[in-house]
């Protein structure tokens, strides 16, 4: 059964409900019932089981029912109590017992799953889940889970009378009283569907038996399918042929904690399963073969702390539930059933109407075949105060929704039926038999549409009264009298209930010896009482006991652990542990021949001790099943510590327990506290704690580590220990951790993503950082910062091991704050948008820098330095010209113009080979001219840029270059008839080749 936080409400008599009229005769009073939308109402079905007796006692515990083909009903207890209820209309119409199957009804366990085969009519065969005591070989601690098929036995009359022949289909070990095997469906083909949780412990971890739900080895925390003869279906996803009936051939799918409930989808006729949740999530799943539903790895859509960290759940996945909510204050999720029937109003057709049997509430929700949801389940429910659900169907006839409400002991349908109904009624007695004093109470009435009640007694002695609660002397006179109540609402519709009293009768008197109330118990210790129960009209009485576990997470926040429930004039329980605020409810009866009860409870209280998780790093540990630091657990009992693998701030990892034991401990609880420490380590601690060669090179810690997230680090006598979730921890010391610093650490200049680092070639160290930053380090240079896009033209050209060379300043800002240089050992790289970074050395970095480097009217480098196609010198680009440098010419600047013309020449490789000036102004101060190996270039405003060489430039210069009468060159050399021209202002020169001679000539 599903773990509760149940207050469970007792319910003594059921009304008859008649329309009639009646009379008020006091002021109305308003009274509580089931909460649901408008015109739906709940009816009662009596099964003849007991309900609950008292806030923690579940009476005979009704926990299924299932109808026969003639809509008789067969109703189990969690028990063994197996009860007939007649077709509704047959008369007489009083439920009756034809069983008492053998059950183990220890916590969770008992009878609590019950089918009717799809053969019956024939057969006369029923299938049922329960747990029973059994030892030997294959059995648990709590015996055994059992799937077995029982033929019905019939009167002459065609009435059920008893069930014989049983027939064990499948049998496990019962490990722990706790997520039993708990519910059986047949399929259309005769197949059945078994439910069976993990038997795993519920108070904490439990690494042992919880990940067995995973493995589709074993028949845990599974649903199967099998056969009527108890052998695997065919078609499950790990049928062996060779071994029908192991484990593995019967799983059908896998992943479950406590599938306490479900049914097969009409449309798909796969099962829809409500899966009880741990610590957080109540599931709906939508099962399918094959598929795992993740537990205990999973809780709905996240990983469970305590198991999460357990190698077994490493890499596991889940399929997300159909539906999942949380749990709050106890939640108990039961699997419901589709509505198919056509009598409640359009919204509510083809819709799954599933509860939770804590909160006692009902809700809808609409998915298609396919288990996609289409309509999610209402925020507050389609019911509420509806009782305690275990369990849903549908009536035979109609299809309403019905379920089974545990804590009645009530088959309770919900019906369409818009108008007025009348009052449900019910009378508690209590009577003092000295006195024949009989106080009525009618508080637990309800009304189905929420209308105010008055209420008219007939105390069946020719007297009357009114009201909710009265008090009536009965003269001396007959034993017993019959009386009636007749609840009333506003608009006169009325509904009666009878019941008979006796008011000399005295209750019954019972004495118990119980157990030192001063005494504590740990696990294992036997708990041992006794009663005697005598009773004034009939002497000697049997006596009944029930036995409770109640744990309390906080103020009305309880839930109860049902126990065995022995007969007889001595108790004897073993006692069990439990976590946190709990107590053993331990609880006497005897009942009378006119069913007056008489009750006393004592309670066994655990003997605790103090179990203390001791750690510097908060790492959210799961001791039991307390997601705690500390806790209270009793003497005796197993417990699983478990300290996550990581540690709530997301950095530090387990490092280890004091003692060396494993991350994830179990134990048995000694009698006394015992504290344990833990430790974590963060990545820099761990790095520097299992590094010799790092803690070596930044020596002794000086100041704590310090950070967030993103970054963190930690100062040592030699320098600093950084870590990031990209880098990992890494280390900056000596001469690179100063510059680091000064230019401002992580803060400005990244995180490192390397240790320092040898340049290999014995001169130099260097470390690279986060957005493609380095420093690098040589003795003589000392370290200097060198980033992006000037790091990258540098490792182009070759890094620290070209011309270049190891750096010699930091990243600087040019003068006017247009770009970013750094200078060399042998040269320099400049960088500035659009250009780009480039470098610069040797004679044409010294031509550059002797002009005004980026001032200059070159501008910003727009290449390395180059070789030019005939490889006879080097050059580099600038933004408005070029350098260029020549073994016998050296290095000179051509820009504008003239580095135009030149250009369109073919540069060195023309005529004019290398330039052998810089650009010159002319005498006359109106022009511009390189001169070059093979000739000039001559620029003014009015002739523009024009090449002179060979013969004609010789005459040129002879007559005064531009100072002569021809003034500047208007036009490139070409050839003419029979030799060359250039021409000039004033004038041209022609070259002969007949004669070999150049000669001017005026215009």
């Amino acid at each position: 059964m599903p773990r509760s936080r149940l207050t469970l409400v007792a319910v003594t008599v059921i009304a008859t409900a008649l329309a009639g009229l009646a009379v008020l005769t006091s002021a109305p009073t308003a009274q509580a019932a089931p909460s649901l939308p408008d015109d739906f109402i709940v009816q009662d079905i009596d099964t003849g089981l007991l309900g609950a007796r008292g806030p923690h006692d579940l009476g005979d515990g009704f926990t299924d029912f299932a109808f026969l083909p003639d809509e008789s009903v067969i109703a189990i207890g969690k028990f063994g109590k197996v009860m007939w209820l007649p077709a509704a209309g047959a008369q007489p119409d009083t439920p009756r017992q034809i069983a008492m199957v053998p059950t183990n009804g220890n916590g969770d366990l008992g009878l609590l799953g019950l089918a009717i085969a799809h053969d019956y009519a024939a057969s006369r065969a029923i299938y049922t889940v329960r747990s029973v005591h059994a030892t030997g070989p294959g059995t648990g601690v709590n015996g055994l889970f059992k799937l077995s098929r029982w033929t019905v036995t019939l009167n002459g009359a065609g009435e059920p009378t008893g069930l014989a022949g049983e027939q064990t289909l499948f049998q496990t070990s019962a490990d722990i009283a706790l997520h039993g095997m708990s519910t059986v469906q047949v399929a259309d083909d005769g197949s059945l569907f078994v439910s069976l949780g993990d038997s795993a412990r519920a108070d904490g971890t439990d690494p042992d038996l919880a990940p067995r739900a995973g493995d589709v080895n074993v028949p845990y925390g599974k649903m199967l399918r099998l056969r009527p003869d108890g052998t695997g279906v065919p078609t499950n996803p790990y049928f062996d042929p060779a071994k029908p009936r192991a484990a593995r051939s019967l799983v059908y799918a896998s992943g479950f904690r406590s599938p306490f409930r479900f049914t097969l989808d009409p449309a798909s006729r796969l099962p829809i399963l409500g899966d009880v949740g741990y610590n957080t999530t109540e599931e709906v799943n939508f099962v399918r073969p094959g598929n795992d539903y993740g537990w205990p790895c999973w809780e709905g859509n996240a990983t469970t702390p305590g198991y999460r960290e357990l190698d077994v759940c490493k890499g596991r996945s889940t399929v997300a539930p159909l539906w999942s909510y949380p749990r709050t204050a106890g939640n108990a999720v039961t699997g419901g059933v589709v509505y198919t029937g056509d009598s409640y109003p359009e919204r509510y057709r083809n819709k799954y109407f599933f509860g939770d049997y804590s909160r006692s509430r009902i809700w809808t929700m609409g998915f298609d075949s396919t288990g996609a949801l289409i309509t999610p389940p209402e925020q507050d429910g389609f019911g509420s105060a509806i009782g305690a659900p275990v369990k849903f169907t549908t009536m035979p006839s109609g299809g309403d929704v019905v379920y089974a409400d545990i804590a009645a002991g009530k088959i309770r349908r919900i019906v369409y039926a818009p108008g007025n109904h009348p009052p449900k009624p019910v009378i508690k007695s209590t009577v003092d038999s000295a006195s024949r004093t009989v106080v009525f109470d009618a508080s637990g009435s309800s009304d189905p549409n929420g209308d105010p009640i008055t209420y008219q007694w007939d105390f069946g002695d020719g007297t009357t009264g009114s009201g909710e609660t009265v008090k009536h002397v009965y003269a001396a006179g007959p034993e017993s009298y019959p009386v009636r109540l007749t609840a009333t609402d506003t608009l006169l519709a009325s509904g009666t209930a009878t019941t008979t009293v006796h008011p000399s009768n005295a209750p019954p008197k019972l004495t118990v010896t119980q157990p030192d109330p001063d005494h504590l118990y740990s696990v294992g210790e036997t708990i041992r009482a006794h009663a005697d129960a005598t009773d004034p009209e009939d002497g000697a009485l049997p006596v009944t006991w029930s036995a409770n576990l109640i744990h309390c997470r906080g103020v009305n926040d309880c839930h109860t652990h049902p126990g065995p429930q022995p007969s007889g004039p001595d108790f004897a329980l073993v006692f069990d542990g439990h976590a946190g605020d709990t107590y053993l409810e331990v609880t006497a009866y005897a009942t009378d021949s006119k069913g007056a009860l008489t009750s006393k409870a004592f309670r066994v209280k655990p003997k605790q001790r103090r179990i203390t998780v001791n750690t510097d790093t908060p790492a959210g540990f799961v001791i039991g099943d307390e997601q705690a630091d500390s806790a209270l657990f009793t003497v005796g009992m197993t417990l699983t510590v478990v300290a996550p693998e990581l540690a709530q701030d997301g950095l530090a990892t387990f490092d280890k327990w004091s003692d060396n034991a494993p991350r994830v401990r179990t134990f048995v609880v000694p009698d006394n506290d015992i504290t344990f420490t833990v430790g974590y380590l963060t990545p820099i601690a761990r790095r520097y704690a299992s590094d010799a060669g790092a803690r070596a090179a930044v020596g002794a810690l000086t100041k704590p580590e310090q950070g967030d997230a993103a970054v963190r680090w930690q100062e040592h006598a030699n320098g600093r220990l950084y870590w990031s979730p990209a880098t990992g921890v890494k280390y900056v010391i000596g001469g690179i951790n100063a510059a680091y610093v000064n230019a401002g650490a992580h803060t400005t200049y990244g995180v490192p993503e390397t240790d320092e680092l040898s340049t290999g070639d014995g001169r130099g160290q260097y470390n690279l950082f986060s957005d493609n930053r380095s420093i690098y380090w040589t003795w003589p240079t000392g370290a200097h910062l060198v980033q992006h896009a000037i790091k990258d033209a540098w490792n182009r050209v070759g890094g620290h091991k070209s011309i270049l060379g190891y750096p010699t300043t930091d990243e600087m800002i040019t003068p006017q704050n247009t770009g970013r240089y750094n200078h060399f050992e042998g040269g320099s790289v400049y960088w500035h948008l659009p250009a780009g970074a480039f470098e610069v050395h040797g004679a044409i970095r010294d031509r550059w820098a002797a002009m005004g480097w980026e001032l200059s009217p070159l501008g910003y480098p727009t290449t390395d330095e180059t070789a030019p196609p005939d490889g006879a010198g080097r050059y580099n680009d600038f933004q408005r010209g070029s350098v260029y440098w020549h073994p016998t010419a050296g290095a000179h600047e051509v820009m504008g113009a003239i580095h135009g013309k030149w250009s369109e020449l073919g540069r060195s490789g023309s005529v004019l080979g290398y330039p052998t000036t810089d650009e010159s102004g002319t005498p006359d101060r109106i022009g511009r001219f390189n001169h070059f190996q093979g000739g000039s270039v001559y620029w003014s405003p009015a002739s523009q840029a024009h090449e002179v060489h060979g013969a004609i430039r010789d005459l040129w210069a002879h007559m005064g270059w531009e100072t002569s009468w021809l003034g500047y060159p208007t036009g490139d050399e070409a050839g003419v008839s029979g030799g060359r021209q250039s021409n000039f202002q004033g004038g041209f020169i022609r070259y002969d080749f007949a004669t070999g001679r150049a000669t001017a000539y005026r215009y």
